[in-house]
């Protein structure tokens, strides 16, 4: 008997300390602290330091049902920046069915695309990449009712995930889809933020949710907010870490037609660069940013040119709540708050907070009718409903689209852009982030073309390159590389993120 009284003694340490790391790995994360820029949870193309790469694709295919989902048909494309070929595995992972294993061969120095839809056609379904050597890097072209938008895949899983703008009014529908490639469940917390309130609201419901182990499931927005036209979302991992995507339609009802499909952001950062955006007519740009901590940013939101910096304007980000500001042409200048006013059609955007408060930064383009609820566009620019058939028909000859671009948080010396195989050529941005000129060369794969690019200091420069190219920039000092594409007289503004080389930021 005193043996086990002993054996007791001796064991009851050890529990309480295993208790305790239990305790520690199941408690909510502190909301009160935001990570400032780490490139560990940036994308990144594998180097030389590793032998593979993997990349995480929460949404690769997903049917529009009675009851909810989302419309989306994914072309996957895999480019291989190594010389030589490679074959890629490509699993396909649903709730709803059996992982399924396909194969893509691919050869160097290239870019090569999947059909997704042609190997399922389950609700919803992620794609987990991976190639035996490094350099090889994934991304989405994702085609809707209402659109098309280019999306990365994930390099990285993380226990954070920031969606900077958001819209749920009648006429939208705003969905995650949050992807859990770990061989153990993730429980994840969900908290919203809109202008209309102060602070962030977390439904019941959606606290303490679990994504089973190497599963994916979808949150409709709508279905647990109110109906709002400015709005973030976080996604905290309590246990496990996860990949989120973002995507967002508007359905022609009240006028706006556009469809979104954005990778959310695992960083929060001091500044944030967004290269280029376009100003006209039909085209239209806002600049929403979300504060995930505690403390009051304050922002200056500036408007670069070919020729460095020029206007711009101070606001200011509550703790855990989120602001827009529109930007609009100088010829409709007036004293409104939170609007920024340039003569500029086409420029990049700059966003710093000035007291060190990290934030996140995401870019809102539109194109075509304006109309949204309460502020129709005119009859003959909606849509009024489906067809025998039940498939919308958009209008003949008509642009319009959406785009919830992802800023970067920081340059780099190397970048990777993989142009969509569209009609016509894409506009391409190269944004110089320091006080210094900088050059840069543009190389496409698969052709002899390199082109020389000077940027002056904290400068965008504007290039029109053809369509499904695949580019390589690399610079002297630190830049940032993303791009813009409307389809021509039809639906779909598409924005497409750099991806940066591993090694390629300054130290």
């Amino acid at each position: 008997m005193r043996f086990l009284v002993l054996l007791a003694r001796l064991a009851l340490p050890g529990l309480i300390a295993v208790g305790l790391l239990i305790d520690d790995r199941t408690r909510p994360i502190d909301d009160d602290s935001a990570e400032t820029i780490s490139l560990d949870a940036e994308n990144t193309v594998s180097g030389d330091k590793s032998l593979t790469s993997t990349w995480y694709c929460p949404t690769a295919h997903s049917r529009e049902l009675e009851v909810g989902g989302v419309d989306a048909r994914t072309e996957l494309i895999v480019t291989n920046t190594a010389a030589e070929p490679t074959r890629v595995s490509v699993y396909l992972i649903s709730p709803t069915s059996a992982r399924q294993l396909l194969h893509l061969e691919v050869p160097g120095l290239s870019s090569r695309s999947l059909e997704i839809g042609d190997h399922t056609a389950d609700e919803l379904v992620s794609a987990l990449v991976e190639a035996p050597i490094s350099g090889v890097a994934a991304s989405r072209r994702i085609h809707s009712t209402f659109g098309s938008d280019v999306a990365p895949c994930s390099s990285v899983v993380a226990k954070a995930w920031y969606v900077a703008s958001g819209d749920t009014q009648a006429d939208a529908r705003s969905q995650l889809v949050i992807y859990n490639p770990l061989p153990i469940d993730a429980v994840i917390d969900l908290s919203f933020a809109s202008e209309a309130e102060v602070g962030s609201y977390s439904p019941r419901e959606l606290v303490g949710l679990v994504v089973p182990a190497t599963n994916t499931i979808s949150v409709d927005i709508g279905a647990h907010v109110r109906r709002r036209d400015v709005l973030s979302a976080t996604v905290k991992a309590r246990l496990g870490s996860v990949v989120v995507d973002h995507i967002q339609t508007f359905d022609g009802s009240s006028g706006r037609v556009g469809f979104s499909a954005t990778l959310a952001t695992a960083t929060a950062s001091t500044s944030w660069y967004h290269p280029v955006a376009v100003l006209g007519e039909s085209e239209r740009v806002s600049v929403v940013m979300t504060n995930p901590t505690e403390l009051v940013a304050d922002v200056e939101i500036t408007v670069v040119s070919g020729e460095g910096e020029t206007d711009s304007v101070v606001t200011t980000v509550g703790p855990y709540d989120v602001t827009e500001v529109q930007v609009l042409p100088k010829a409709e200048e007036k004293l409104v708050a939170n609007t920024l006013f340039t003569s500029f059609e086409s420029f990049g955007i700059t966003v710093e907070t000035s007291n060190g408060i990290p934030i996140v930064s995401g870019m809102q383009l539109t194109s075509g009718p304006l109309g949204s609820p309460g502020k129709e566009s005119p009859e003959q620019e909606l849509l009024l409903g489906s067809d025998e058939l039940g498939e919308v028909q958009l209008p003949v000859d008509r642009e319009s689209g959406l785009s919830l671009a992802s800023g970067a948080p920081s340059g780099s010396r190397s970048w990777l852009l993989v142009l969509p195989d569209v009609e016509g050529e894409v506009l391409v941005a190269i944004q110089n982030t320091s006080s210094s000129s900088a050059s840069a060369s543009v190389t496409r794969y698969g052709k002899r073309q390199r082109y020389e690019v000077k940027l002056a200091a904290l400068a965008t420069k504007h290039l029109r390159i053809a369509a499904g190219s695949t580019i390589e920039v690399n610079s002297d000092s630190e830049v940032v590389v993303s791009a813009v594409h409307q389809e021509l007289k039809g639906a779909g503004l598409s924005s497409v993120s750099g991806i940066r080389f591993a090694g390629g930021a300054d130290e």
